[in-house]
Order: structure tokens, then sequence, then C-alpha cells
């Protein structure tokens, strides 16, 4: 019997902590929207406390402002694969492509926030 208890407590946690694709899309909706506006503060507002201390808002400002002038406006983004507590994405902007590479919390605060070449 505590083996059951043991297996369905297990599950319901494995469950009740995982993201879904659609927590990813959620929160690549909300960047996006918040990067062709230059919202930097909301973008800033969503990342991991972790990632705040290494990636301060003026590194968000920076990033937005220079990535913005030579790539333009964020567009679409397309499920590549599954890593290890992150996803690809394959993302276009309106004048290239690159991989968004995205790690969520279990609170759905962002942990990892990378743009490769594609």
């Amino acid at each position: 019997m505590k083996k059951i208890l043991s297996l369905i407590l297990f599950l319901f946690l494995q469950i009740s902590f995982s993201q879904t694709q659609e927590d990813y899309q959620k929160i690549i909706t909300e960047v996006t929207d918040a990067y062709n506006a230059k919202d930097t503060d909301k973008i800033f507002n969503s990342f991991s406390p972790q990632l705040q201390s290494t990636f301060t808002i003026e590194k968000v400002k920076q990033f937005v402002s220079e990535n913005q002038s030579k790539k333009g406006p964020m567009g679409t983004s397309s499920f590549l694969l599954d890593e290890d507590k992150a996803k690809r994405y394959l993302t276009e902007f309106e004048n290239t492509s690159m991989i968004l590479i995205l790690g969520l919390s279990p609170d759905k605060k962002i942990t990892k926030l990378i743009l490769e070449e594609y």
C-alpha cells in the first residue's frame, strides 16, 4: 500500500510541477510581444531571480536594442526539440532566423533565454 501511495504522490508531483508546451508557448508569446514593444521591464520581470542576478535590466535593454536594430522584430517560433531543462525553438525575425533556447522554472519564470545563430 505504501508503494502505491508513494507512486501516486510521485506522479502527482511530476504533473503539478512540469511545464507544458502551452506554458512555453505562452512565455514565448509574452516575450515576443514585449520584445517587439521594447518593453524590457516586462521581459526582465519574467526572469527567475537567478537569471535576474546575471542578466540585469541594463543587459536586457542592450540585448533588445542591439537585436532589434540588426534582426528586426521577432515573429513566429516553432518548436524544434527538448533539451535538459530547456526547449529549442526556431524563431523568425524580420531579417533572419535564430534558435531560441528557453528554460522555465516550476513557477513558470524564465531560467534560460539564449538566442543562437541558425
